[in-house]
This record gives structure tokens, C-alpha cells and sequence, in this order.
């Protein structure tokens, strides 16, 4: 058993002292190497024997952090090492914009969200969302303009899916200690992953039982009461690999009324009862309560940033941000008070349970069948949301599951085609999910957790995907291979959306309004791509992907004035072009330079519908266009030393959009927005990281690191 220890100081910019039982230095550990498609393996290249055990050795070292770039061995073409043949087609595929991020170089960092993670692949921006360890995640700017969770991105655990079939993905449940690697897709892959991997896609990666190999906890504490407890316990015996993670965060916050506690237990076991038969179990676990505030006004952020003494809406403004809500608890009814978040008990309470079971069956050396099914089960037991109408309604509370199923069955052969090594892929995807969301009113100056009133509304929702998936990669020469891919996907979304409405004085209940929707969006997706080592240590790769995202029922049921159906809304879609260099040196410099333009369509947007109705609504802006650089760098300049960058330049702008506002609003009717910058995406995004281990002796281990994130014209 191995014991360690992080301390936590809350400091983003810094060194910290740190000790570690690390049994190697960060000077001797795996090097972050380019591949396209994925890490340096052993030689990425056209197979000449049947699948099997191999007795290959790395040329390289295993990368810390791997963007795409070029292999040191040229013996196989890129994407077609023995090594990469035996993994699931998604993984490391070649022309496909990726990096992978390993946990190696950061075990010693105190990481409270899988953000200290992914912030070193370039492409990768984040938002803070509603609660303190729910974050908007965005590969160029997919997810910049959302409040809440993870929407415009597929996200996998060991390759089963997080997100749902409506699109929705969350971030609490997830805890980067868990993750021995992350994957990140970027750019559109839908040809890929399907309906809603319109911006890109990732891939967490747990350690397995062999890589534990007994226990490993640790603790981390720091400011505003910050603690994170955890441990991983696992072992491979025999025929059975057993990973088993579990972690408990709390928090007081750096705001009034932000406290939260967070559980997550993580469960991966693995069965191979005969070598052309494997069984794979996944269940993950979490619970997670937080209070919760809305976003604070500039005005009053400035004069009170961490609204010290705003318990008590009395005294609130100018200082202190507060809602207001129904004296007699009934949406629209009574006299409103002014009431502090404190005293609202606005808070978040979910539940979420993922269970998941793959088979894997070896027909042959070269065809394998991939089937799994996955179980999703979100509970809201009690939360707020954002108020559809904040000065009338308050916040409501929001109860009610949402349940999921997702089906998966794939064939992979890697059967010559027309003479040249070729790999084929078919796959086959069925997901649906049922949401059943109650919505009431919270009741005024009661100093409590969410106690409610009269009831507000009702969601009931179906959204389901059918997708036909399949790819096929060749390599035309020990230095080229090619790529051609393509999806399919059939989806719907309908439901009913029901407002409780109320007469005055008598607060009895009208006939309720019913919005009813029932649409369905079919899309397709291509992807070509072509990789190229033109020398040993140069690699230039280039690609042509198109993605697709569609309305979730919500979307279709929210208009600029808060009633009625807005079935119009169209699926949007992105189509980016790709091409990139990876200079791969030696073992001590790694470098990669990706430059991207997407032209988008239908982008949908969430907008505030101003006064009176300050309704949450959707609409389609026609067309857009994406564009920037990625750079990755790894450099270990000297024994013990380490200096890395993740760099993103994002451009995104209108180029058709002619806005009318709703009835209402204070200015010009009519906007004509084309050339105008999209908000909220950032032009320049860095990260930078120099650190150093002592790598022999007595103090081997002690080191100290300095990390700086810079972002622009925001």
C-alpha cells in the first residue's frame, strides 16, 4: 500500500513545496510524445502479422501530456501499430485532432475539478456553472454561451457515455483523481461520436487494477474550508481486474450561501474467462448538494463581491443580490417579498447512478464484436433553477429523474483491403432518455432548504437517437494513411410542457396550459483525413469533419415571451477543416501546431427575452464562422525540469443574423449583427506550467511547480 498527501493552498499562480512518494522523478517519467490520433506507441504502422502477443519495446517514452504528432518508429503507418490495433477504434485514431492528457506529471497538483486536467489541451475553455463544482467545458468555444452543464460535446468513461440522449452532460460527477488519462476530441465528430459531438468529444480513463496494484489514498485541504478525501484500490488477479475509486469533497465556498459536499464511488471490473472473450462492468456513483446563488450583478459584485452580511434581504440593496418570491407560496400570487438566497435555501440536491456492461468477442485475429449497454439515472431531489421570470415567480424548485439507456454494437475488422493493411468499422447506436420534471415555488422567509409551495409546471420528455456509424482507415504507404468515415443519425424529441396557472384572489387552480412538441431531425456526418510522416520526426496531417447537434425539448417549448411552442428551431451543424504539423525532435521536446476554420450552421443560442416576460428562449443563428490555432508544447530542458503550454487562439464571429427583439425591450427593434463578435469566447487562452523534481537522492521527489492561466478579450 502506498500513502500520500497534497496540501492545498488555493493559489492558481505559485511554486509549491510538495512531497511525494513517487517512486519516479518527473525527470524519469514517460515523455509527452505526438501522434496523430494519439500517443507515441510501439511504431503506429501497417501490420504484417496476425493480432497477438508482442515482444516489441517502446521506442519512445509513454507522454505526460500527448498531442498529435508524429511516431520516432517508421516501421508502421500512422494509426496501425500492433499496439493501437488491439485498442477500441476510437481510441488514438489517426487525422483526427486529439490530445491525451496523463495524470503522471500532475499526481503531485491539487486538483478540486477535472478543469487542472484538460486546461493543458489546447482548444479546451471553461465557465463556472451553477454550483461550485459544476463547470461549462468547451473545445473552441463549443459550450462558451451555456450557464449550465455540458452541452455540444459527447463525454465517455472508459467508453461508456455520460451524456444522455438529449445532449445533456454534467461535470460534478466527475473527480480527476479518478482519471489515470483524459482524451480530448477536437473539432466536429459526428462521423465518430455521433448526435451531439458537433464541437468535439472526451474521454475520461480510469486506472485500472494492474496500475493501482493495491491502495493509493490521499487528502487535499486549502482554503474556504476545501477538503478532498480519496482513495483507489485495485488488483489484477488471474483472469479479473478489479479498479475501485471513492472520494468525499466539501466545501464552504467563497461566497455566502455556497457551501457543498460531494461522494463519488467509481467501480470498473474486468473478466477474461478466455483470451477471445472480455467482459467489462462499470458503475459509477455520485451525490452531490451544494447551495446555491444566482449570478451576481457587476454592480453589485464590485461593491460586494462575496456578499459579506447579505443573509437578510432587508438590507440588501445596493450591496447585496437577492430574488424575490410569493408571500403565500403560489407561482403569481400574494404580495412578493424580497428575499435573500439564504433565506430561499436556494440549493442543489442530485443523484446520479451510471451502470454500464460491454462484451468484447474475438471472432479472429482481425474481427472483433463490441456490445454494451448502459444504464443512466439522474434524480433531482431537490433544486433550484434559474427563474423563468425573476421578479414575478422567484426561483423555483425543481424535483423529478431523468432516466437513460444507450446501446451500443460495433464490428472491427482489420482485414486487407485491395492489398493495403486496412481497418473496417461498423457501429450501430440506440439511446433514449425520459425526463419527468416538477416544478414549484419556493415560499418566502422561511429559512430553510427548499421548502415549497404551489406547484409551477411540469415537463414531460422523450428524446431518443438511432445512429448508423462506419469508418474505414488505410494505409497506402509505411508513411500515409487515410481515412474516410461516416454517420447517420435519426433523432426525436417530444413532450408535453404544462404551467400551472392561478385565479386572484382565490388562489385556486385554473385549467393548466399545455405546450405539446413532437419533431424529428435527421442528420449526416463525413470525415476524410490524410496523415503524412514526411520524416522521422515530422508529421503533417490534414481533415475535413462535419458535426451536428439537436434541440432538446426545452429548446422547442420557450419563446422571446414566455409561452407557447417554438417547434421552428433547426439542428445545428458545423463542417471544420483541419491541418496540422507535429515535430517530435527527440524525447525531450514535443511539439504541435494545429490551425482550424469551421463554418457553422443553425448555431443555436439561449438569449433572455428582456421586459416584461425576461423568458429563457433559444433560437438559430444562420450562419457563422470558427477559426483559430492550437500550439502544444512539451519540453524538458534540463534533469528534474518541465515546461508545458497549451495555447488557443479562437475567432469566432457572425457572417448572417439579423436579430429582432422581443416586444418590450428598450432599444432598436432590429439588429442586423453580421461581422459582430460571438460573446463570450475568449481570443487568447494559455496555460503554462514550469516545474521541477529532484530526480535522485535523498529528497527524490520534493519538488515545487508555477502555473499561470491567462485569457483575453473575454
Amino acid at each position: 500500500m502506498t500513502s500520500r498527501s497534497t496540501l492545498m493552498h488555493g493559489a492558481a499562480l505559485g511554486a509549491l513545496a510538495l512531497l511525494s512518494s513517487a517512486s519516479v522523478a518527473l525527470a524519469q517519467q514517460s515523455l509527452p510524445t505526438i501522434d496523430v490520433g494519439g500517443r507515441l506507441r510501439t511504431g503506429a504502422g501497417v501490420r504484417t502479422a496476425p493480432r497477438g502477443p508482442t515482444t516489441a519495446t517502446r521506442t519512445a517514452p509513454t507522454p505526460a501530456v500527448s498531442d498529435d504528432s508524429a511516431p520516432s518508429d517508421t516501421a508502421y503507418a500512422p494509426g496501425f501499430s500492433p499496439e493501437r490495433l488491439k485498442l477500441p477504434i476510437y481510441r488514438d485514431p489517426p487525422g483526427q485532432t486529439t490530445t491525451t492528457v496523463n495524470q503522471k506529471f500532475l499526481k503531485t497538483t491539487p486538483m478540486f475539478t477535472v478543469q487542472e486536467m484538460l486546461q493543458y489541451s489546447p482548444g479546451v475553455s471553461f465557465n463556472q456553472g451553477s454550483i461550485p463544482r459544476d463547470f461549462t467545458i468547451s473545445i473552441r468555444g463549443s459550450g462558451n454561451r451555456l450557464n449550465f452543464g455540458v452541452r455540444n460535446i459527447q463525454m465517455y468513461e472508459d467508453g461508456f457515455p455520460l451524456v444522455t440522449a438529449d445532449g445533456n452532460g454534467r461535470t460534478e460527477i466527475l473527480d480527476p483523481h479518478a482519471y489515470s488519462a483524459i482524451d480530448v476530441y477536437r473539432g466536429p465528430s459526428s462521423a465518430m461520436f455521433g448526435n451531439y459531438a458537433y464541437g468535439g468529444a472526451i474521454n475520461f480513463r480510469t486506472f485500472s487494477g494492474a496500475q493501482i496494484d493495491g491502495a493509493d489514498t490521499g487528502s487535499e485541504a486549502g482554503s474556504f474550508g476545501y477538503i478532498n478525501n480519496y482513495v483507489r484500490v485495485g488488483k489484477k488477479v488471474g483472469d479479473f481486474d478489479v479498479a475501485l475509486f471513492a472520494s468525499d469533497v466539501r466545501g464552504d465556498g467563497f461566497l455566502l450561501h455556497n457551501a457543498y459536499s460531494n461522494q463519488t464511488g467509481n467501480l470498473v471490473a474486468k473478466w477474461t474467462p478466455v483470451p477471445t472473450d472480455r467482459f467489462t462492468l462499470k458503475y459509477l456513483f455520485n451525490n452531490s448538494f451544494a447551495e446555491q446563488n444566482l449570478t451576481t450583478p457587476l454592480t453589485t459584485y464590485y461593491l460586494n463581491p462575496f456578499q459579506n452580511g447579505c443573509s437578510a434581504a432587508v438590507i440588501a440593496s445596493p450591496y447585496c443580490f437577492f430574488t424575490i418570491a410569493p408571500r403565500n407560496g403560489v407561482t403569481g400570487g400574494g404580495a412578493a417579498l424580497p428575499q435573500s438566497f439564504a433565506q430561499m435555501g436556494s440549493h442543489q440536491h442530485t443523484l446520479r447512478h451510471i451502470t454500464g456492461l460491454r462484451w468484447e468477442h474475438d471472432f479472429d485475429n482481425d474481427t472483433t464484436l463490441r456490445t454494451q449497454v448502459t444504464y443512466n439515472y439522474l434524480d433531482n431531489i431537490n433544486g433550484t433553477t434559474i427563474p423563468p421570470r425573476l421578479g414575478v415567480f422567484g426561483i423555483p424548485v425543481l424535483r423529478g429523474p431523468a432516466v437513460g439507456l444507450n446501446v451500443t454494437t460495433d464490428i472491427t475488422s482489420s482485414a486487407p483491403l485491395f492489398g493495403y493493411p486496412a481497418r473496417h468499422y461498423l457501429g450501430f447506436v440506440y439511446e433514449n432518455v425520459k425526463s419527468t420534471f416538477r416544478s414549484f415555488t419556493q415560499i418566502a422567509n422561511v429559512w430553510n432548504y427548499g421548502m415549497v409551495g404551489g406547484a409551477a409546471g411540469k415537463i414531460d420528455s422523450y428524446h431518443s437517437n438511432i445512429s448508423l456509424r462506419a469508418r474505414e482507415e488505410v494505409a497506402l504507404s509505411k508513411d500515409l494513411t487515410a481515412v474516410v468515415g461516416f454517420s447517420s443519425n435519426w433523432n426525436r424529441a417530444w413532450g408535453v410542457n404544462t404551467v400551472y396557472n392561478y385565479r386572484q384572489p382565490t388562489l385556486l387552480m385554473n385549467l393548466p396550459s399545455e405546450t405539446a412538441v413532437d419533431n424529428d431531425y435527421w442528420n449526416t456526418a463525413p470525415e476524410v483525413s490524410l496523415t503524412y510522416r514526411f520524416a522521422p520526426d515530422w508529421q503533417l496531417r490534414t481533415r475535413y469533419a462535419a458535426g451536428y447537434g439537436t434541440p432538446t425539448f426545452t429548446m422547442l417549448t420557450a419563446t422571446p415571451n414566455g409561452v407557447g411552442a417554438n417547434p421552428t428551431i433547426k439542428a445545428q451543424t458545423n463542417m471544420g477543416v483541419d491541418v496540422g504539423v507535429d515535430w517530435t525532435p527527440g524525447p525531450d521536446l514535443t511539439v504541435s501546431l494545429t490551425g482550424y476554420h469551421e463554418w457553422f450552421r443553425n448555431e443555436i443560442l439561449t438569449l433572455f427575452g428582456g421586459f416584461p416576460s425576461l423568458a429563457v428562449y433559444s433560437l438559430n443563428l444562420p450562419s457563422a464562422i470558427h477559426r483559430g490555432l492550437e500550439l502544444s508544447t512539451d519540453w524538458r530542458f534540463y534533469e528534474g525540469w518541465q515546461f508545458i503550454t497549451a495555447y488557443t487562439h479562437n475567432q469566432q464571429f457572425i457572417t448572417n443574423f439579423v436579430e429582432t427583439l422581443p416586444a418590450g425591450a428598450p432599444t432598436t427593434a432590429v439588429r442586423d449583427r453580421a461581422g459582430k463578435w460571438i460573446p463570450n469566447v475568449p481570443l487568447h487562452t494559455l496555460t503554462a506550467r514550469v516545474a521541477y523534481d529532484v530526480p535522485h537522492g535523498e529528497f527524490k521527489g520534493v519538488g515545487a511547480f508555477a502555473e499561470y492561466v491567462f485569457k483575453s478579450s473575454y
